[in-house]
């Protein structure tokens, strides 16, 4: 380990370094900001001597702030905006090597003299105003950005003894967030006997007091805590969690406690991916009373890099730019997106388009009343077995800017929203942990095998998908939990095949209910066609020989071929997380265009005579699904409008959906009822009242009435108290004894 820098030497070097340094803008993210453009060619500077787009030195550094200016300008907003000052590795470096080399090996004693240094930058009136609005003191933190990861990044499970007091960076998906709470800092006590007081700084989980006063001739051992002349700071306690794509075969998740002081508190949310840079430490564990020689390890945080969040918070670079525009430049665009989506499964180009439309999503909209519409679009795959509906769940899990996978067998309600837990690492509250829905907020959900869950687990999908929220009503506990999610869920019918001529309903162990909440949902059947089965086997064919080179280290031509997708996984995935940033607003031509489509399917529902089938065609939440699939369409070109093209691929792919699979009839697809047979069972009112009116002025006879009543599949006994209610509503009359009419015709 190198040798430590003392700490007056320290001092020097902070209080040199933001006095001079030249301050390079950086977000909490490490984006930096631009600077004063060079006066030679107007190129944007990143804070260096030297302008990078022309390489003269036309930067006027004198317009550049010092890190000294910045600790100012942030002090003048406390504690709104930061509340730390964010040094970069190479700034540091480029000032002192030491004192670079320090901070990697001594982080916690090198920020607290940076934090010292800070105070003397801060102005007398920043301080007096914000004790006068906000009775406290304005604390800045140090916290260093890009420091080279092979210097100190660790996975959670390789966590050993050497990296103990030492400065690490782990990355992982925070799996629990306790709410914030003021920790102290340094306690001031006062004596029972003399009322001297004295400063006590606190432990990190204990509270420290003082052993005897300090008081001259005093003797006390006894005192009273001041908490209100006390100093605090914001604590806030996350869970860590090894991503689940890394988990070596057969190991469970590790998990790590990170504690976030000051301006790192509720930074985090649960599923977001994040790395942390802080300090390993160690707290004794205890049997009783006993203190045991095995220890607990955390993390105190000094950093929180949100940098390996998903791809939809990532700010893209000049040279992602430039790919992500030439992408979308491309004539077969939505081609290559649908051939890079699980390039090994032969076909299925319809169920491929309609996961790319899900992963860009439509936008969501808050209306002046408060109320949400949801944004996203959720698919639904029922196939025979073995059509590879599992490998296009993976597939679109890996692809999506936050993609959470789920199998419905394994999966519990609380797996799936919330689940209350004792929190083992503390003073043991009831706390919630992120289930599958809230972990995939922002992103995708894949739920395989959704029909084979329990009934009342499936139940708690209902409100995440329509209304995307989880509320949570469990040990004391009452929350609602965002859920902002798209579902992609794959079925299989109950008899292994499907069949065609059979009701939808009866075929498929989901409720209506859950089924009409998906915008689209495809039925996949292995049929017997010579062509498709002899393509489909070459392809199988093919992937295993790639496998087999590949795996042997041989060149093969191919991984040039069909297999290898259009769209590399990590370009397709900025583009999808820069596309989703996108907000395109629909044109009139687009809107006429979804108005005539709704309303031409709608007419052949107008009203025809009682005896003709009425049939519906389409519904209002089939029109919203057209807005969401033409906004999503519109995105995956990166256009800032919904034009009639984007409207008409959305009905194209909405057509094929009430066509092939509902057969255009969505209540027949949903209930197995023909629409006579709806029109019976949902108003037998209606039929009593059209025999009556067929039988003229002559009147019906109640027994008739009855006997018509039984045909149509009307008990005898729910006919005759229908009769009843309505003779004494005076719906009807008799004229003549034993006969019966309309009151009105």
């Amino acid at each position: 380990m190198p040798r430590d820098i003392p700490n007056e030497e320290l001092v020097e070097l902070w209080r040199s370094f933001f006095q001079d340094t030249r301050f390079r803008p950086v977000d909490i993210n490490g984006v930096r900001v631009p600077v004063p453009r060079c006066s030679a060619c107007n190129g944007s500077s990143d804070g260096g001597r030297k302008c990078p787009v022309c390489g003269g030195s036309g930067i006027d550094l004198d317009r550049v702030p010092t890190y000294g200016d910045q600790i100012e300008s942030v002090a003048q907003v406390y504690p709104k905006g930061d509340k730390a000052v964010f040094v970069t590795w190479e700034d540091v470096t480029d000032f002192h090597p030491r004192l670079s080399n320090n901070l990697l090996w001594n982080l916690e004693s090198t920020l607290k003299a940076a934090r010292e240094v800070v105070k003397e930058f801060i102005s007398d009136e920043a301080q007096e105003r914000v004790r006068e609005e906000h009775r406290t003191e304005i604390t800045l933190d140090v916290a260093p950005l890009e420091i080279p990861d092979q210097l100190y990044q660790e996975e959670i499970r390789d966590l050993r003894k050497e990296h103990l007091y030492r400065m690490v960076k782990v990355r992982g998906l925070v799996r629990k967030s306790l709410p914030v709470r003021p920790r102290m800092e340094v306690g001031l006590f006062e004596c029972n006997w003399e009322r001297h007081r004295q400063r006590v700084i606190q432990g990190f989980f204990t509270l420290r007091e003082p052993n005897k006063c300090i008081g001259e001739g005093c003797k006390c051992t006894e005192f009273q805590l001041r908490e209100e002349q006390s100093q605090f700071i914001d604590s806030h306690k996350l869970e860590l969690q090894e991503f689940p794509e890394d988990l070596p075969p057969g190991a469970q998740p590790e998990r790590l406690t990170i504690f976030a002081e000051s301006s790192l508190a509720a930074q985090a949310r649960p599923g977001d991916r994040i790395a942390v840079v802080g300090v390993m430490r160690t707290r004794t564990q205890y049997t009783g009373r006993r203190a045991r020689t095995e220890f607990d390890i955390y993390l105190y945080a000094h950093s929180i890099d949100e940098r390996e969040a998903e791809a939809e918070n990532l700010v893209p670079t000049e040279e992602d730019m430039e790919q992500i525009l030439e992408l979308s430049r491309h004539p077969d665009l939505r081609e290559r997106i649908i051939n890079s989506i699980a390039p090994s499964i032969y076909g299925m180009k319809w169920q491929k388009e309609a996961i790319a439309m899900q992963l860009f999503g439509g936008v969501d909209k808050h209306l002046p009343d408060g109320t949400r519409i949801r944004g996203d679009i959720h698919v639904l795959m029922m196939g025979d077995p073995g059509v590879a509906k599992s490998q296009l769940l993976r597939a679109a899990a890996r692809l999506a800017p936050r993609g959470v996978m789920a199998t419905g067998k394994s999966s519990s309600a609380a797996g799936l929203t919330a689940a209350a837990v004792r929190d083992e690492f503390g003073e043991g509250r009831w706390t919630l942990e992120a289930g599958t829905l809230v972990l995939a907020s922002g992103g995708l959900a894949c739920i395989d095998e959704i029909d084979k869950m329990d009934e009342n687990d499936r139940s708690a999908i209902h409100e995440a998908m329509e209304q995307q929220t989880v509320t949570i009503a469990k040990a004391g506990i009452n929350a609602q939990l965002h859920a902002k999610c798209s579902l992609l869920a794959a079925a299989n019918p109950k008899g292994s095949r499907f069949d065609k001529t059979r009701p939808l309903p009866g075929q498929v162990n989901m409720p209506v209910t859950l089924l009409s909440r998906f915008d689209i949902f495809f039925i996949i059947q292995d049929t017997p066609d010579p062509k498709r089965d002899a393509e489909l086997a070459t392809r199988i064919l093919e992937s295993h020989r790639a496998g087999e080179l590949i795996g042997s280290g041989a060149d093969t031509e191919l991984e040039e071929r069909e297999l290898q997708p259009p769209i590399s996984r990590e370009l397709l995935r900025l583009y999808v997380g820069y596309a989703r940033k996108l907000r395109p607003v629909m044109t009139s031509q687009a809107q006429q265009k979804l108005k005539d489509h709704y309303t031409s399917m709608r007419r052949s529902y107008q009203q025809r005579s009682e005896e003709e089938e009425q049939v519906f065609p389409i519904t209002p939440r089939q029109l919203e699904s057209l807005i969401r699939l033409a906004e999503a369409d519109a995105r995956m070109h990166l256009s800032h409008t919904v034009g009639p093209e984007n409207a008409d691929r959305a009905i194209e792919m909405l057509t094929l959906f009430l066509t092939i699979t509902l057969h255009g009839d969505i209540d027949m697809a949903f209930t197995g009822l023909t629409a006579k047979q709806r029109h019976q069972k949902e108003d037998p009112r209606r039929l009593m009242a059209r025999f009556i009116r067929k039988s003229g002025d002559e009147g019906a006879d109640k027994l008739e009435i009855l006997d018509y009543m039984e045909e149509q599949s009307v008990s005898r006994t729910k006919a005759e108290k229908l009769f009843e209610k309505m003779k004494t509503e005076g719906s009807f009359f008799e004229p003549r004894v034993g006969r019966w009419r309309l009151v009105r015709e």
